[in-house]
């Protein structure tokens, strides 16, 4: 197999998990960077032994040196990148949310369809191992129906720490930044179109802080997800069957979980092959390398979904976008 040239697309925190990453997956190589600021840029290649350097996105989608591409931008940069890209002939692998709503998730898979290129969110958790278990041990029925899921991404942080979280027009707030995780999580196990969906949050300056969501499924089951930027919380999930529940510590990027029915608790340990960016970048490779245009993992119409049912939400505790 002849490894698949990657660039990524803005240097910033989460490219550097996805950089280290990619050196442990033998179907790649990471070949080239974008960004506006020619010393961010630089400084990301000096640091991970990256050959190209380009000054801006649109150099690197003109380019030949790149088969694909990561971005990772800020979530309202996340449609105009993976366009411009697409329409190069690019393929694009987009970190979480893959656009702020459902109606740019729409059209970006319309814009990929068309030219005949690979996409896909990069929700990593989808792709560890054990996650992959996880849903291979509700399967069997150990626990009997899934009746019900708790999932918690909530975190502390300050506009000082990072300000694109409390800014309205970044598309902020705690939903598409941790929220999602949940809303991915639940949706394995009980799919992704409620019966009915409730939420509170606490809101400010356009952005929601602290945000609770329960949906109700016609399979009889109720979901809770709670999200945060400001408020210290474990970020753990729970699946609760007729006969057992399952416990994930860290559900979104679990290396273990727990399985008790009755008195009976097993450990259960299944790692990823290393920071866990790892197996959602061989699924994508793997679909590239054989002309897939999404991935039956993570196809187009689920990202569509869950941002769908976040649109909904939003609606409900009253965030609302320029871009909406």
């Amino acid at each position: 197999m002849k490894k698949i040239r990657w660039g990524i697309v803005g240097p910033g925190e989460i490219a550097n998990k996805f950089a280290k990453a990619i050196k442990n997956v033998k179907e790649a190589s990471l070949v080239a960077v974008a960004s506006r600021s020619e010393d961010k840029g630089k400084a990301f290649a000096e640091k991970y032994d990256i050959e190209k350097v380009f000054c801006g996105y649109e150099a690197m989608a003109e380019s030949d040196a790149v088969d694909a591409v990561y971005i990772a931008t800020p979530h309202p940069f996340h449609k105009p990148c993976a366009e411009l890209f697409l329409n190069f002939g690019k393929h694009v692998l987009c970190e979480k949310p893959i656009c702020v709503n459902a109606k740019e998730a729409e059209a970006l898979s319309i814009c990929a369809g068309k030219n005949n290129v690979f996409l896909m969110e990069a929700m990593w958790t989808r792709f560890i191992p054990s996650i992959i278990k996880v849903q291979e041990i509700v399967r069997s029925g150990v626990i009997g129906e899934v009746r019900g899921i708790d999932a918690s991404f909530c975190y502390a942080s300050s506009i000082e720490e990072e300000a694109k979280l409390f800014q309205n027009d970044m598309a902020g707030g705690s939903l598409l930044d941790v929220g999602v995780y949940g809303l991915h999580f639940v949706s394995l196990f009980l799919g992704n179109n409620p019966i009915s969906v409730s939420a509170e949050a606490i809101v400010e300056d356009g952005c929601d802080c602290i945000t609770n969501v329960l949906l109700r499924y016609e399979r009889g089951a109720i979901a809770s997800v709670s999200s945060a930027t400001k408020l210290q919380k474990p970020a753990d999930a729970y699946i609760y069957g007729t006969k057992g529940h399952i416990y994930l510590p860290h559900f979104y990027g679990a290396q273990e979980f727990f399985v008790r029915c009755g008195e009976e608790e097993t450990k259960i340990t299944a790692p990823s092959l290393g920071d866990g960016f790892e197996e959602e970048i061989i699924e994508a490779c793997s679909c590239i390398e054989h002309g897939k245009l999404e991935s039956k993992m993570l196809p187009h119409a689920e990202s569509i979904a869950m941002l769908r049912l976040m649109d909904n939400i939003r609606e409900k505790i009253g965030v609302k976008y320029p871009f909406d």
